[in-house]
């Protein structure tokens, strides 16, 4: 038998390694899910045992292992609320709301929550628009922009190619070009009217006081209410300047009493 050049060898014993680190990859990637995915029931356990307090706890530790899902956010607010702390768990069904806009048992539970807290918010829109609005995420909105933008990009290098002198081709390129624009316009839109949202926070605690400067010592304004919007402003310490929709409250809170809807 011919024996193969040294070259050749070299890329066999690569290729060979790359397949075994691909496969203990997988083999670590698996490990991992499956510890991911038991932690996620330890928790679920301790929620049914009626062990509210370590399932909370358990969950957040399930968000700082796994990252931001849904569903880890959702019985995540659903602890909290069984502990009557409505602050945290009403920010727990707004962060799962960021990914499922949608889903009815997430939305009944929040508005549980909010008149547990007595913080229905007052819709600073019409009703109606909202619920358009809030149909979708925010990154499902900037999707529709950004499919919108390539199809008429590519309508364009399809006029741009075979032009659309024929009568069959003209009525379908302008019908896609029209209604790709709505969907661009719509999209922006939305966004634009749901720009002040990356900068939104809940309030926790429900003795939380905005101050006038951010000291703990400093004079206390007014009192948000546990689970309430407040915008976000700059941060200085441990304080965070808010302003509190449909209100005239504004000053700093701080930062243990209020948190990002948004996760960093």
């Amino acid at each position: 038998m011919t024996p193969l050049p040294p070259s050749l060898l070299l890329l066999v014993e690569m290729n060979s390694l790359l397949l075994r680190g691909l496969f203990c990859f997988g083999l670590l990637g698996s490990a991992l899910h499956a510890a991911e995915s038991s932690a996620f029931e330890a928790a679920n356990h301790s929620f049914q045992a009626g062990d509210f307090s370590s399932a909370a706890a358990a969950y957040e530790k399930c968000l700082t292992s796994e990252g931001p899902h849904a569903a880890i956010f959702y019985n995540l607010g659903n602890a909290y609320q069984r502990l009557g702390q409505y602050g945290p768990a009403i920010l727990a069904y707004e962060r799962a709301r960021l990914v499922t806009p949608r889903d009815p048992d997430l939305l009944a539970n929040l508005t549980l929550a909010r008149k547990a807290a007595n913080a229905i918010e007052e819709p600073a829109r019409d009703p109606r628009l909202d619920a358009v609005l809030g149909y979708l995420s925010r990154n499902e909105w900037s999707w529709l922009v950004v499919g919108a933008a390539l199809s008429l990009g590519g309508l364009a290098l399809i006029v741009g190619a075979m032009g659309v002198s024929r009568r069959g081709l003209r009525p379908y390129v302008f019908t896609a070009a029209g209604l790709a624009g709505v969907v661009l316009v719509a999209g922006a839109a939305a966004l634009y009217l749901r720009r002040d949202e990356a900068n939104r926070g809940v309030v926790l605690s429900p003795d939380a006081a905005v101050r006038l400067s951010p000291f703990e010592k400093a004079e206390a304004l007014g009192v948000p209410g546990c689970g309430r919007f407040v915008r976000l402003g700059e941060k200085s310490g441990g304080f965070y300047y808010v302003d509190v929709p449909a209100s005239q409250l504004h000053g700093w809170l701080a930062s243990k009493d209020v948190a990002a809807v948004e996760p960093n």
